[in-house]
């Protein structure tokens, strides 16, 4: 990555340019790879303080019937599991909580209804923090919520002395 900065005396913010062969990594889809029983999925850059709902494809051989712990995971909430079209995967809709910044790694499992089988699905965000820039968010994320200022003085109830 080159920063080059802009030329005009007008101007003095930088602009980041990227080479070629660095843009083809670079698209909007949310990127899975799977092996042995686990999903890693990833989700790209998020914001903090945002809810998202995500949805994305895995291949598996659990069934057409999944069922899954509710209460596993504080910050993400499955809202429907569905068969592939192909019948060799599902569809996931999910809700996530960018609940801090850096590097989130979110872990929930899906299974067999006989629970003989389970996948291990791991959600992969960098999450930018108040000020650090709005993400392009890749294809199937969509932001439905974001929480109220939590660092503002007009919510803080100090009183003073």
């Amino acid at each position: 990555m080159e920063t080059i900065p802009e030329t005009s005396a007008s101007h003095s913010k930088e602009h980041v340019h990227f080479a070629a062969e660095q843009l083809k990594d670079h698209n909007l889809e949310i990127h899975v790879k799977q092996q042995d029983g686990q999903a890693d999925i990833h989700l790209g850059f998020l914001q903090v303080h945002h809810h998202y709902t995500i949805c994305f494809c895995v291949k598996d051989t659990l069934g057409s019937d999944v069922c899954y712990d509710e209460r596993e995971n504080l910050h993400v909430d499955i809202q429907r599991v569905a068969p592939t079209a192909d019948g060799n995967g599902h569809e996931l809709e999910l809700n996530f909580n960018a609940h801090r910044e850096k590097l989130l790694n979110e872990v929930i499992h899906i299974q067999s209804k006989d629970k003989e089988q389970s996948l291990k699905l791991v959600l992969h965000a960098r999450v930018l923090g108040k000020g650090k820039g709005t993400p392009a968010l890749k294809d199937g994320i969509k932001c439905f919520k974001v929480d109220s200022d939590e660092d503002s003085d007009t919510h803080s109830d100090w009183q003073g002395f």
